[in-house]
């Protein structure tokens, strides 16, 4: 007897991808205080706030749950200022030297985000409660 259901699939590759996108996040904040150590005048923003969104990403995967509203919207929170970084680096990019960013930037950066997004929107509609309606009558 399978009792799973299907927010359970979801949330289980959410999870996934969320730990794959914590990951990149970790990498990146090591690069960025590689990078701030070689140049000492490097900005610390890239490392604040790389740091913070892999920490972010890994308490919510962590946290992740169908019941948890704040954690989805911990996730939401997260992946947009992923998607709204993307499209800057993308305007940028593009008005700069005429070409998109490579494809792994895209993929890590847009597919990766939409999907989790997506994924975690699926969850929330599997779990939540039917709306019964009930009819009105009228009186005559």
């Amino acid at each position: 007897m399978d009792t799973r259901r299907a927010a359970d699939d979801y949330l289980d590759l959410a999870r996934v991808l969320l730990l794959l996108q914590g990951s990149i996040f970790v990498a990146t904040t090591i690069e960025s205080l590689i990078w701030g150590i070689a140049f000492a005048g490097a900005a610390a923003a890239p490392l604040l706030l790389s740091g913070w969104a892999a920490a972010a990403i890994l308490v919510a995967r962590a946290r992740l749950r169908a019941d948890r509203r704040w954690t989805r919207r911990l996730v939401y929170g997260v992946e947009g200022f992923t998607l709204a970084f993307f499209a800057l680096d993308l305007a940028l990019a593009i008005a700069l030297t005429g070409t998109p960013p490579p494809a792994v930037a895209v993929l890590t950066r847009f597919v990766l985000p939409v999907s989790v997004i997506f994924l975690v929107r699926q969850t929330a509609r599997a779990t939540a409660p039917v709306a019964r309606g009930f009819a009105v009558e009228g009186t005559s």
